[in-house]
């Protein structure tokens, strides 16, 4: 009976390891961008057109939809004037999801800095749609900020990486043994 046992286990094993490997539950999705782009000639954010974007960040998405990380986007405005009017956007990435193997989504709140000398403002929500393209390492970025949609900007500089990586195992770790503290 015990060698039944055995053999069933290792079959199971066996056809656990050949099969194809789908994510699992406890797999978290890392995505990270040092990249600029452009955007489509008319952008506009709050009054200011805006010509591309500069991306630099590091998060992850955790199984759970939940986020972890750092965002930040300089969009190059340019005032009606000509005048560059750089727009920040520094956020905490708070929530994510992965819809397709180049695709990830992160929200979260930022600080908003128009660029106009005035405080940022702050808690501002923000979406971050990233495109990943395999062939180029590059890919697009669409914005909605304090609920203002930016088009998709087309990334032609630096890299963009959407990756999933594995649960780290758990050890095994023997149970403590505690001495009798009788005499």
């Amino acid at each position: 009976m015990k060698r039944l046992g055995i053999v069933l286990g290792s079959l199971v094993l066996t056809a656990a390891l050949g099969a194809p490997r789908l994510a699992s539950a406890a797999e978290s999705t890392y995505v990270t961008a040092g990249a600029g782009g452009t955007y489509p000639a008319g952008t506009s954010f709050s009054g200011i057109d805006v010509q591309g974007v500069e991306l630099g960040f590091g998060s992850e998405i955790g199984p759970d939809g939940s986020g972890l990380g750092n965002f930040t986007a300089v969009l190059r405005g340019v005032t009606a004037l000509g005048e560059a009017r750089p727009i920040s956007i520094q956020g905490h990435v708070l929530a994510g999801s992965r819809s397709a193997v180049n695709v990830a989504v992160l929200s979260g709140t930022a600080s908003l800095d128009l660029g106009d000398g005035l405080p940022p403002a702050p808690d501002i929500p923000f979406v971050a749609t990233l495109v990943r393209d395999a062939a180029t390492g590059q890919g697009t970025v669409a914005l909605v900020v304090a609920g203002a949609d930016l088009p998709a900007a087309t990334l032609d500089e630096g890299s963009l990486s959407i990756q999933t990586v594995p649960a780290e195992p758990l050890e095994d770790v023997a149970p403590a043994v505690v001495a009798d503290a009788a005499p």
